[in-house]
């Protein structure tokens, strides 16, 4: 008895597997690739990104889908910034994933990449970095203001208050060399001079000889274009130092108040304005789903990667509207130009520029209460 019930059990469980396998194996997917910074200084940036393509997936594949495709991802980690992690993600992500699209993060990584996507027609989405060396690239689009876009803003408003004199210190990574060059440029049309520029190694902790230059320097304002928790330590080090200028720069990350504690107190940064408290139905269901999952507001990075991943959803449907194949990249590129405009979890819509760019709410944020806290919007 025991043993025809133990064959009767084995029957309806391979039963039951196979129907499972006859659906998995029945149903489409598109799966595209993500190179984040999973681990290292600039991990929150890669926590907080997919977070945001999480919660876009799951309300996808909730709504049936797309034309037939459920979608999924794989990550892979560029350790904050290194490029030959990145371009080994780009080989797996294509040879082994066979993917036809890729979100990609940090300048550095992104542009180590580029070569080989346009190589494969790989289309690349960059909803992070920030270098201006990413514009006028064929295959990567770019879904984030670029620095030098953004960085004149922050610097006109500290012109205006009558500071006249500017240290730099960056780390030594594309984007933040980049902004170092185009933050001095136009600090120095202006009429501004430059009196001490210093490069950092990445994921450094101890800045305490280049706070020593910089108190010596006796700058009117401090430059740091870092990223990660970087510009963490290096408020740390100059404030510890005793240096009251005004520190800015062009990140903010949710973690870099860990390290700094209240000496971030002022810290000033442009960027993105995604306003959590938006009217817009698109944008107040995302933030209540992201709120819900994770007990606290999206970022703007967060809502970056849920706006990207939507609009893949639009390519592929595009595609799969004309009897194309999604994995196709050359497809998916050919699609953005068929309307570059697409709806926009900022509200509104997002369009696309030949450059590669595209245009976005800017505001320049203050640290208060260890916050960021709106204080200007750009105007135009």
């Amino acid at each position: 008895m025991k043993s025809g019930k133990l064959i009767g059990l084995i029957v309806v469980c391979v039963f039951m597997i196979s129907i499972s396998f006859s659906f998995t194996a029945d149903a489409k997917e598109f799966k595209f690739g993500q190179i984040l910074a999973m681990t290292g200084s600039g991990s929150w940036y890669g926590m907080t990104m997919e977070r945001g393509t999480g919660i876009a997936i799951e309300e996808i594949n909730a709504a049936g889908g797309v034309k037939g495709y459920n979608f999924s991802y794989v990550v892979e980690d560029h350790k904050s910034g290194l490029t030959t992690p990145a371009q080994n993600a780009f080989r797996k992500l294509t040879s082994i994933d066979k993917v036809s699209a890729i979100l990609s993060s940090f300048s550095a990584p992104t542009l180590s990449i580029m070569s080989m996507a346009e190589q494969k027609k790989i289309i690349v989405f960059n909803g992070g970095a920030s270098s201006p060396k990413l514009m006028n690239i064929p295959f990567l689009h770019n879904t984030r203001m670029l620095g030098d876009e953004i960085l004149p803003f922050t610097l006109k408003y500290l012109w205006d208050k009558g500071y006249r004199t500017m240290a730099t210190i960056y780390a030594n990574q594309t984007a933040p060399i980049s902004l170092n060059d185009a933050g001095k440029k136009y600090w120095e049309s202006l009429g501004g001079k430059v009196v001490s520029e210093q490069m950092h190694e990445t994921g450094a902790t101890d800045f305490t000889s280049e706070a020593s230059v910089i108190k010596a320097k006796n700058p009117d304002i401090i430059l740091c274009p870092s990223t990660g928790l970087d510009v963490g330590y290096v408020i740390k080090a100059v404030r510890k130092m005793g240096i009251k200028a005004p520190i800015c720069g062009t990140e903010h990350s949710g973690d870099m108040e860990k390290v700094t504690g209240d000496a971030s107190e002022g810290y000033l940064f442009a960027s993105e304005f995604f306003d959590v408290n938006s009217d817009d139905p698109w944008t107040k269901t995302f933030v209540a789903a992201f709120k819900k999952k994770f007990n606290e507001d999206p970022d703007f990075y967060a809502a970056n990667y849920y706006e990207l991943t939507y609009i893949l959803k639009e390519l592929v449907t595009r595609v799969v509207d004309k009897g194309g194949d999604p994995y196709d990249g050359s497809l998916l590129e050919k699609a953005i130009w068929d309307n570059p405009k697409f709806k926009s979890i900022y509200g509104g819509y997002m369009k696309f520029k030949e450059n590669g760019t595209c245009e976005k709410p800017v505001v320049l944020f203050e640290i208060k209460g260890g916050k960021p806290m709106v204080i200007k919007k750009r105007s135009g």
